[in-house]
């Protein structure tokens, strides 16, 4: 097949959630297919990475996002009435290069990854449309929303109304709509929309190596961790919610558990965090492998939530414990007691990270979380099942034009 692969950021390098499945994607698709790849950058230093993609595309197009522009697009949504996500992802420049590609090109089908790309397809489809949603935003502009005072919660409503709208637009003309988890599924499928698909993400699992921590951490007698890029909300919310409201408790009956935060840029919100008693900020790490190696447990405290957390999976895979809200559990189908640990309060949260400390043998019994991902978090069967409905799509066009 020949394929056109638009995606608002550049998946490389897949050290985040969007960027980590889109590369996957592409280059499972690239080592089969014919892919022409047309994305943003974030930042002109990030459009030099393309060339760690050149080998599973034909043809690359990155276009570094202009701050400028891209609030200006957002703004110009928002007087249309238009989400305002549309409008921050929106490029003339990138428009008129992706028009040109589908002018001089027969691509089998077009692969659109996150629903903001969907605006450079031309209307009505000519050619088959297959959409990786990959979350659905607008719940997540939803729950912003709910957490958040005015005037940003109207902003946050707003944004859920007109994505969502937007989302069900688009997934009504696709030939095929990919999501990752049954949740987001059942959102698109409430509007009536049958032509939706679940395709996991995947997960690597980490190879045996001898970990050495730095001296500060290495000081530590026990640590539960929390790995996540650390300007995102849903993270900073997690972070503050368990230093704040959680590690109090576990520390009156064991203060000498300690609360790291690893991951990138993180705001003035998480390093305020680094005040309380216990909570260690670490900021980015060249290998996050030797923390999860030696952490006592991975928490996953999230009270705002959409799709897979692709870090859970990770330490499941490195068999270590997982104690997790309810949302990102029911994710990835794990359940309480057999893969991990379910805690809906901060009490219960609190409760079943002083289980993992005083048991070493309920540690143990979640040694299985590898055999897990391995079974329901396969990159490879789960990518087959990506190609299989790109091919149906573009299979079913051919057939009509016979």
């Amino acid at each position: 097949m020949k394929i056109l692969f638009l995606a608002h950021r550049i998946p490389y390098p897949p050290d985040k959630g969007e960027k980590i499945r889109a590369f996957h994607e592409l280059r499972f698709l690239g080592a089969r297919h014919t892919v022409d790849l047309y994305c943003f950058a974030d930042s002109e230093a990030e459009a030099r990475q393309q060339g760690a993609l050149r080998a599973y595309c034909r043809h690359i197009y990155v276009e570094p996002c202009s701050r400028v522009r891209m609030v200006a697009g957002a703004a110009r949504s928002f007087l249309r009435s238009e989400p305002l996500s549309c409008g921050f992802f929106f490029s003339r420049k990138f428009q008129a290069e992706v028009h040109r590609a589908l002018a001089t090109e027969a691509y089998d089908v077009i692969f659109v990854y996150c629903s903001t790309m969907a605006q450079y397809v031309a209307w009505p489809v000519a050619t088959p449309l297959v959409m990786d949603f990959v979350d659905i935003d607008s719940a997540k502009w939803s729950q912003y929303a709910k957490k958040s005072r005015p005037p940003l919660s109207w902003i946050y409503a707003r944004e859920a109304r007109t994505l969502a709208a937007h989302e069900e637009k688009w997934a009504r003309v696709n030939s095929s709509t990919m999501v990752t988890t049954r949740q987001e599924a059942a959102l698109l499928r409430g509007e009536g929309i049958s032509s939706v698909q679940v395709v996991n993400n995947g997960v690597e699992i980490p190879p045996t190596r001898d970990c050495t921590l730095p001296e500060a951490i290495r000081t530590l007698q026990t640590f539960a961790l929390f790995v996540g890029t650390m300007d995102y909300l849903p993270n900073v919310d997690a972070v503050e919610y368990f230093a704040l409201e959680i590690l109090p408790r576990i520390r009156k009956r064991h203060p000498e558990l300690s609360f790291l935060i690893v991951g990138r840029n993180p705001t003035r919100r998480v390093r305020k965090l680094a005040k309380e008693p216990g909570v260690v900020v670490i900021g980015t790490v060249p290998d996050i492998g030797v923390y999860l190696a030696k952490c006592t447990a991975v928490v996953a405290p999230f009270r705002i939530a959409q799709g897979v957390q692709n870090k859970m999976l990770e330490a499941l895979a490195a068999c270590k414990p997982v104690v997790s809200t309810p949302g990102p559990a029911a994710a990835i189908g794990a359940r309480h007691g057999e893969t991990l640990l379910i805690a809906e309060t901060a009490k219960d949260f609190a409760d079943a990270v002083v289980s993992l400390i005083e048991n070493p043998a309920l540690c143990w019994q979640f040694r299985n979380g590898a055999e897990f991902v391995r079974k329901n978090f396969s990159w490879h069967e789960n990518l087959n099942q990506m190609e299989q409905l790109l091919q149906q799509a573009a299979g079913s066009c051919l057939a009509t034009t016979r």
